[in-house]
C-alpha cells in the first residue's frame, strides 16, 4: 500500500475523558493538567486521486495510526495519537497526547470539547505538519498548527528521555555513554564521537533537547539489527552490500545511541474466526480457511511459531488484581485516634490476654493459610492503653503467610489519598487465580480483621479475569496487522489494531567531510597493575588486555619499566597471552580482548609478587 499521498481527514469528537496528568512539579505549575485523554473520534473520508493505496483513491478511519496528529479547528488544541484500541471506516478509539504540554503551554488549553471539529492529519520526515484539506480549520487556525511544529523544527532538536536528569546543561557539548545516557563530552565513559548541544530542557531536565551535528536516524529500517549498546559503532559490511555491521574492518557509519523500547500491543480475549486472515508485518499468521484456535493460549502458541519472520512475540497473562484497605474502615468511638493510618487492629487492653483475629488468606491455586494477628507493636490511648497491631505490623503478617504457603501474591504498604494513612494491599501474581481472605475469628470489639466495617477495611476477594493476548515486538520497529475483513472481524477490535508505541534505537550519522566515514586509527592504550604472586610456569599474572589491539599490532609487556619478551604464539618467552587459562598461548596478531596474561617464570629468570608493577602497552582502536 502507498503512503506517498498526505492523510487529512475531517471529523468532531464523539467523546472524550480525562487520562493521565503531566505530574512533573517542574515549575510550569501545570502537574495537575492532564496530558492525555481517551477519545472516541467520528471522521468523514478522504477522497483521493491514488489508487495504490489501502482503498483506492480514499483514506477513512481505518488508515488512523498511532503517530499522527489530532488538532481541534483553532490549532490550540494540538494532540499526537498515542495508542489505538479499536476503529471502524468512521470512528477510531483513542488516547490522544499532548506532547510535552507544549499546546498547554502556549496556548493555556488542550483538550477538545466533546462534539467539536477536528482535523488528523501527518508529519513529513522533517517533522512538519502535512495537511492537505485546510477546509476543517477556523480562521488562523492552520498558522496556529504550523508555528506548532515550527517550534521543533526550526532548529532540528532531538529529544532524549531519561528517568533520572543527566548533569548537562544548555550550550553543553554532548555524546553519550555505555548506558545511552546524555554525558558532557569528554566525561568518563562517554563516547569519542561528539553527539550535539544542548538547547533545552523540561521535566526537571529528565528531558533534554539536543541540536546534533549530523544526522539521526531515528526509525532504522531494521531495528533487530541494531544489536550494538549505546555509543559503540557500526561499519559498512563488507560481505552484505548496503548492510551494517559491528564488526571493524569497513568505514564507520553509525553510532547507536540509546536502547530500544518494545512496542507493545494488548489485543485483547478475543478470538479470530472462520472468516478471518490475519497478517502481523506481512506474514500471514492466521487463515480461517485453514485454522482454528480453541483458546487464547493456542492462539499465542500459533503466533510465536512465526516469530523468526514476523519478529513479533505472543504472551498471554491474566490481568493481576489487588485488594487494599480504605477509610472507611471503623474508628473506635467514632474518632481517628489511631491519627496515621485507618487501618490497624486493636487486640484489647494493655496487659490482658489479648482477643486475636484469625483469617485465611488463599490465590485460588495453592492451598490456603491461616494467619493469627497476634502481633500487636503499638498502643491506642483511650482512658485505657489499647494494644494496637499496626500497618507495617499487619503487612509482616501477611507477608510471612504468603511466604510460607508458597501463594503467588504479594502484599505491600499503600498510602491512603484521604488521610495520607498507610493501609496494605495484597495483589496477584504469577499463576494465581484470586486473591481470597476470609475471617476465622474477630479481634476486640468483635470486630473482623478484613471485610465491610473490619478494623483495616481490606477487601475480601477479586478474581482475575480471562486471560488477554499482548503482542510485542523487542526492538521497537512497528507491529503491524493486517488482513481481513479490516471491519467487523477480528482485526481493529478490541485492541487489535496496530501498533508503533516503542523506540528503535537512534543512529548519528558519522561521515567526514568528504563523506567517506570517519578513519580509524591507533590509540596508545596502557593497563597496569600489580600481579599475582607466581610460582610455577604458566601461572595466570593476574591482568588481561581490555582491547582488542588495533591492526594486529605489537603489544609491550614491561615489569617494574623493564621490558619482558612476549611469546609468539609459543610457551617460549618470558610471559604470553592465552584465551584458554593458560593452556595455550596466543600469536600476537591474535589477540583479542579478553585475554589473559601468564608467566613463565623459567624462562624469565624470576617469578612476580605483589610488590612488582605490570604494564600492558598497545594501541586500541580509536572506535
Amino acid at each position: 500500500m502507498s503512503t506517498f499521498t498526505p492523510i487529512t481527514l475531517i471529523g468532531s469528537v464523539s467523546s472524550i475523558a480525562n487520562g493521565l496528568a503531566y505530574g512533573e512539579n517542574d515549575g510550569t505549575g501545570m502537574a495537575a493538567q492532564y496530558q492525555t485523554f481517551d477519545m472516541t473520534i467520528t471522521v468523514n473520508p478522504q477522497s483521493t486521486g491514488d489508487g495504490s493505496t489501502r482503498k483506492a483513491n480514499e483514506y477513512n478511519g481505518i488508515d488512523v495510526a498511532v503517530g499522527m496528529w489530532i488538532s481541534d479547528s483553532e490549532g490550540k488544541s494540538i494532540l499526537r495519537i498515542k495508542s489505538i484500541s479499536a476503529k471502524t471506516a468512521s470512528t477510531v478509539q483513542l488516547i490522544a497526547e499532548d506532547v510535552d504540554m507544549l499546546s498547554y503551554r502556549l496556548n493555556a488549553i488542550n483538550s477538545i470539547t466533546s462534539g467539536g471539529a477536528i482535523i488528523v492529519f501527518s508529519q513529513n520526515s522533517e517533522g512538519e505538519a502535512i495537511i492537505t484539506d485546510t477546509s476543517g480549520f477556523a480562521a488562523g487556525g492552520l498558522d496556529k498548527v504550523q508555528s506548532r511544529f515550527v517550534v521543533n523544527e526550526a532548529d532540528d532538536r532531538v529529544k532524549f528521555t531519561h528517568d533520572i536528569a543527566p548533569s548537562v546543561d544548555k550550550g553543553d557539548i554532548v555524546t553519550v555513554n555505555g548506558s545511552g545516557l546524555l554525558v558532557k563530552y569528554g566525561s568518563a565513559g562517554g563516547s569519542d564521537i561528539k553527539l550535539g548541544t544542548v538547547i533545552d530542557k523540561i521535566r526537571n531536565g529528565k528531558d533534554v533537547f539536543v541540536k546534533p551535528f549530523n544526522d539521526i536516524i531515528r526509525n532504522y529500517k531494521d531495528p533487530e539489527s541494531l544489536t550494538a549498546n549505546p555509543a559503540q559503532i557500526y561499519y559498512t559490511d563488507a560481505n552484505n552490500s548496503g548492510e551494517i555491521t559491528t564488526n571493524a574492518g569497513g568505514k564507520a557509519t553509525y553510532m547507536h545511541l540509546n536502547t530500544a523500547i518494545a512496542s507493545s500491543q494488548i489485543v485483547g480475549t478475543g478470538l479470530p474466526g472462520g472468516s478471518d486472515v490475519i497478517n502481523l508485518n506481512g506474514v500471514t499468521v492466521f487463515n480461517g480457511a485453514n485454522d482454528t484456535v480453541a483458546d487464547i493460549n493456542a492462539f499465542r502458541d500459533l503466533i510465536n511459531t512465526f516469530t523468526n519472520q514476523t519478529n513479533v512475540s505472543a504472551s498471554s497473562a491474566a490481568t493481576p488484581v489487588s485488594i487494599q484497605g480504605g477509610d472507611e474502615a471503623p474508628n473506635y468511638a467514632s474518632q481517628d485516634y489511631y491519627s496515621v493510618s485507618d487501618s490497624y487492629i486493636v487486640t484489647g487492653i494493655q496487659g490482658q490476654s489479648p482477643s486475636v483475629a484469625q483469617i485465611t488468606i488463599g490465590d485460588g491455586v495453592n492451598a490456603p493459610v491461616t494467619i493469627d494477628f497476634d502481633n500487636p507493636d503499638d498502643t491506642l490511648n483511650l482512658g485505657d492503653t489499647y494494644d494496637v497491631i499496626s500497618p507495617s505490623a499487619i503487612l509482616t503478617k501477611f507477608q510471612n503467610a504468603i511466604t510460607s504457603g508458597s501463594l503467588d501474591l504479594t502484599a505491600e504498604l499503600v498510602n491512603m489519598d484521604a488521610y495520607d494513612g498507610q493501609t496494605v494491599k495484597i495483589s496477584t501474581t504469577g499463576s494465581a487465580t484470586q486473591v481470597v481472605l476470609t475471617n476465622n475469628a474477630p479481634a476486640a470489639f468483635g470486630l473482623n480483621a478484613v471485610g465491610a466495617n473490619s478494623w483495616t477495611g481490606i477487601g475480601m476477594s477479586a478474581t482475575v479475569g480471562s486471560p488477554v493476548l499482548t503482542l510485542t515486538r523487542a526492538a521497537g520497529g512497528p507491529i503491524d496487522i493486517t488482513g481481513s475483513p479490516i471491519s467487523g472481524g477480528w482485526i481493529n477490535t478490541g485492541g487489535a489494531v496496530s501498533s508503533n508505541s516503542g523506540r528503535v534505537p537512534y543512529l548519528l550519522l558519522i561521515e567526514s567531510e568528504g563523506g567517506g566515514g570517519v578513519a580509524e586509527t591507533g590509540i596508545s592504550t596502557r593497563e597496569q597493575g600489580a600481579p599475582n604472586v607466581t610460582t610455577a610456569d604458566g601461572d595466570a599474572t593476574g591482568l588481561s588486555i581490555a582491547n582488542t589491539p588495533f591492526g594486529d599490532g605489537d603489544v609491550t609487556i614491561t615489569v617494574n619499566g623493564l621490558g619482558v619478551d612476549l611469546g609468539n604464539g609459543a610457551k617460549d618467552e618470558a610471559c604470553y597471552f592465552s584465551s584458554d587459562n593458560g593452556t595455550s598461548a596466543k600469536a600476537i596478531a591474535d589477540i583479542t580482548a579478553g585475554d589473559t596474561l601468564h608467566w613463565m617464570g623459567s624462562i624469565a629468570g624470576y617469578e612476580l609478587d605483589g610488590t612488582d608493577e605490570l604494564d600492558i602497552k598497545y594501541d586500541k582502536s580509536s572506535s
